[in-house]
């Protein structure tokens, strides 16, 4: 069947009127075989008028007529055709249900879903992941509202296989270049300078639909594939008016009126908006870089914001507040309008108050080198908004367009306090940091049907995004304490001031067109995405110019005043050649699927896509000294197979196998062929010109049964093997300086188990109980060969794969008095988070044993209560080097009560 959301959209509002009252027809559409429902059919009047409506997910019709007589067509593709005539209504509505029969030597198992289907609901979902023709895995709103997960980052970790790093989502314990993130269908660029991914934290959950993590490669997909790609959906119209208003407050236990370091910043902070306080000042030159001799000095160096030090503050409670509305119009001539409009606020304070410490090897032992205290505080707060709005013109025509903004900044200071074995005394380092990522996504897109039972579907979209990351007057200060004298010392990082800034617009296209040839259904199409992007950053360093050291011990706020600037401090420019560059990358692809029935329960979906990728990049700051500008200039060709078999054991069971030859690519600066400096870790990268392209061989097979609509039980296996498989060494044993190679090759293998049951099967009394878990085990290992340089292993895991990721959840659901229960349990295995060099160890992150607990209660018709809390095990990270910390903090607990209001 070949139809879209709106239709569904349409049937349900129709429903939704019909049942307030007035007259026509309802029922259920049924396969005569199977006795399954049978989704998105289409129930015409073909005599007596012209209105027109589709079944739900269940399967459900409903059609409102005036009194009178009327010649009803029922049909779906594949099945035979019921023309019911003179059917009479009168007041009220009359019953029907059908039982309709597949075609002969159809495909009766099958039903293709080319539109969206409306997928919120967690039985929706399960009947795409049933029907799909990939190996799958999908969270919907229905579920996400059952979590206190806040955004797509918390959320995705519930998925089998899939945990958060950072701000980056690993899949089957891979990450970076190897799991990829796309917005209804596009990819977007991350807003890391060096980054990979788009962060999942710029999209709060009030804006999603479903997060779905597609396992298998097809060739409608981009191409650069590995653990899978994190497919966002962004929220949908409802069928009829609705409103919603959400109000959230929460405490954490180690931040909320709790001490914490801040500064002082903007008039606008609590927006996450700078106010221009830290921009660079107009006085700055832009035409050459500034130095100590230049007539200006000392006027550009008092021209700087003269705030350095950290002060504390007690945090105050997180909040939310979202608004949205939305709704569905249509005519009886099928035409319809829906739309969606929806904006969200949020703020938080966070508290990292750590312990940390850094080692030297003697032989086999650890010792000690740095030990310090870390305290860190920040305000962290989110803006976004979105609209979608569609327009179909007729029953075989619509289009919709989405624009979404998000924004989200990290305002934050940080202390470090201790040891340095290095400078031999002890130190005292402050960071200030205001940090501004900015995403805006909009979206045109459009399905056309035409021929006979809509026998070709054309579909296409195109798409226009920006984003940009900014950090404006990021301030770093270290003083040493010698026998008790502290003095302000002079080096890289310390006195500094950095501004930088990197914008991303990226547009493309694509179009398919699905048709049947002969007994094989075809699907064809083109793409085309462009991305160019532009960093600049500028740095300066306080230089002591003086002749008086007893300045070096002064506060930072007395030793850089006015009086100071000139005879003792000058700011001068410490700008890298790599601060600035400029980026071009292109994608254009072409694809051919085709997908056909050899035996009644079998089905094979081959397909071929062939890529051409381009990649440019010019470096150098007009700011720095040095070295000539670098470029460099890339341009490969891909071509991509794949082959899913999709084999129905049963009506209600699958066993699906997957096989595909995809590629991981590069980033700009891993091929540039310089030193850049890394500004988020503070060390130098060198990038590779000679960087090849990485390829990767993907299997998968995978058995589930659905024994009910809500149901699920699967067991899956995974293998992959990669070629010139790209990894980050260690090229410094000092810094910890890194580059990029390409390692001998990888495997990585994983077995994956789910399975979600209601325990009214053990009794009708706990039929209000569902439970559900997931268990990954994986098994990884990259050879870097004899050509490792100083890292210490020649062989391990990869950087960040957990071996094993497991979840569980148990929710009580009471209908009749509105009440919904959830427990959640989440837990990862130890991953490597940084590479050991030198003979050093890696560095494992420990495993985090997370229990949360979500508790919604109906208060009346318009109004609910949710209560959630979590990590409530209180649980530590802590990261370790063969059995001794180095780093370890409390998250805290988190409390958070949210009010949702729904007048409409």
């Amino acid at each position: 069947m070949v139809r879209s959301t709106f239709s569904l959209v349409i049937a349900a509002f129709a429903g939704t009127a019909a049942a307030q009252g007035g007259s026509g027809i309802r029922g259920k559409l049924t396969d005569a075989k199977t006795g399954e429902p049978l989704l998105v059919c289409p129930i015409s009047v073909i005599s007596g008028g012209n209105t027109f409506v589709e079944t739900n997910l269940e399967g459900f019709y409903e059609l409102p007529l005036p009194p009178g007589t009327y010649d009803v067509r029922f049909w779906c593709d594949q099945y035979e055709g019921v023309d019911v005539k003179g059917m009479r209504v009168a007041e009220g509505f009359v019953a029907r249900d059908l039982a309709l029969k597949p075609v002969e030597g159809a495909f009766t198992e099958e039903v293709v879903v080319i539109g969206t289907v409306d997928t919120k609901s967690e039985s929706g979902l399960l009947l795409q992941r049933k029907l799909a023709n990939t190996v799958q895995d999908s969270i919907g709103s229905e579920q996400i509202s059952r979590s206190p997960d806040s955004n797509a980052g918390d959320a995705v970790k519930r998925v089998t296989s899939a945990t958060v790093v950072g701000r980056n989502v690993f899949l089957r314990g891979l990450g970076g270049r190897y799991a990829a993130t796309t917005v209804n269908g596009v990819s977007l660029p991350s807003t890391d300078p060096d980054g990979h991914q788009a962060p999942l934290d710029l999209f709060p959950n009030s804006l999603l639909s479903t997060l779905t993590v597609q396992k298998t490669f097809s060739a409608e997909m981009g191409g650069a594939f590995a653990g899978g790609v994190l497919g966002i959906e962004t929220n949908s119209y409802p069928a009829t008016l609705q409103t919603r208003l959400r109000l959230s407050l929460g405490a954490n236990s180690e931040s909320t009126f709790r001490s914490r370091r801040t500064y002082s910043g903007g008039s606008l902070d609590f927006l996450g908006i700078d106010d221009g306080s830290r921009s660079l000042p107009s006085s700055v030159p832009s035409d050459r870089p500034l130095t100590t001799r230049d007539a200006q000095a000392e006027q550009v160096s008092e021209s700087f914001s003269n705030t350095w030090s950290s002060r504390t503050s007690s945090g105050l409670p997180n909040g939310s507040l979202s608004f949205s509305v939305g709704n569905t119009h249509s005519w009886g001539d099928g035409r319809a309008f829906g739309y969606l409009a929806s904006a969200l606020y949020s703020r938080s304070d966070a508290v990292t108050n750590a312990d940390a410490q850094t080692f030297r090897i003697n032989d086999q032992d650890l010792i000690p080198k740095d030990l310090y205290r870390s305290e860190f505080g920040a305000t962290n707060t989110n803006l976004g908004a979105l609209f979608n709005a569609g327009y179909q013109l007729d029953s075989l025509n619509d289009v919709s367009v989405l624009s979404l903004v998000s924004s989200s900044t990290e305002d934050s200071a940080q202390v470090l306090r201790g040891f340095s074995d290095t400078d031999n005394a002890e130190f005292d380092a402050t960071r200030l940091k205001f940090s501004q990522r900015f995403l805006n996504f909009n979206q045109l897109r459009g399905t056309h049907r035409f021929g006979a039972e809509d026998a070709l579907t054309l579909r296409w979209q195109a798409n226009v995004s920006v984003t940009q990351a900014k950090e404006p007057d990021t301030r770093d200060l270290l003083y040493l304490d010698t026998n008790g004298v502290r003095r302000f010392r002079q080096a890289a990082n310390s006195g500094e001031r950095f501004f930088s800034s990197l914008g991303d617009t990226s547009g493309g296209g694509s179009v398919s067109l699905r048709f049947p040839l002969g007994a094989v259904e075809m699907n064809v199409g083109a793409s085309a995405q462009m991305s160019q992007r532009r960093f600049d950053a500028r740095r300066f360093s306080f230089l002591f110019v003086g002749e008086d050291p007893e300045m070096l011990g002064l506060p930072a706020e007395e030793m850089f005043s006015g009086d100071n600037i000139g005879p003792s401090f000058l700011a001068e420019e410490r700008t890298f050649l790599t601060d600035s560059y400029d980026g071009f990358q292109s994608i254009y692809a072409g694809f051919i699927s085709a997908e056909v029935s050899p035996l009644e329960r079998l089905r094979l979906i081959a397909g071929a896509r062939v890529e051409a990728f381009t990649q440019r990049l010019e470096s150098g700051s007009s700011f720095a000294q040095g070295q000539a500008p670098a470029s460099t200039d890339n341009t490969t060709v891909n071509p991509m197979p794949s082959l899913n078999a999709v084999y129905a054991l049963t009506d209600k069971a699958n066993l699906r196998a997957g096989y595909s030859f995809t590629v991981a690519r590069p980033q700009f600066r891993e091929v540039a062929p310089f030193l850049y400096y890394d500004a988020i870790r503070r060390r130098s990268v060198s990038g590779n010109p000679e960087l090849l392209s990485s390829r990767i061989h993907n299997a998968d097979l995978r058995w589930e049964f659905f024994p009910t609509e809500s149901e699920l039980f699967s067991v899956g296996g995974f293998f992959k093997r990669f070629i010139d498989p790209i990894e980050q060494v260690v090229v410094s044993s000092i810094q910890g300086d890194v580059g990029y190679r390409n390692a001998e090759g990888a495997t990585a293998l994983g077995l994956e188990l789910e399975g979600r049951v209601s325990l009214g099967r053990l009794s009708p009394v706990l039929s209000p109980l569902r439970v559900g878990a997931n268990l990954s085990l994986i098994h990884s290992r990259v050879s870097l060969g004899q050509g490792q340089q100083i890292s210490t292993s020649e062989s391990r895991p990869l950087q960040g794969q957990s071996p094993y990721v497991a979840n569980v959840n148990a929710t009580y659901t009471r209908e009749s008095s509105g009440t919904e229960v959830t427990v959640l349990y989440n837990v990862f295995g130890k991953r490597i988070s940084e590479v050991g060099f030198n003979r050093l160890p890696d560095t494992y992150e420990q495993p985090f044993h997370r229990v949360d607990v979500t508790v919604s209660q109906r208060l009346s018709e318009d109004l609910r209560l949710k209560l959630t809390g979590t990590n409530l095990l209180n649980q530590s990270s802590n990261f370790q080097q063969i059995g001794t910390d180095v780093f370890r903090y409390q998250p805290g607990v988190t409390a958070v009560a949210q009010v949702e209001w729904s007048p409409f």
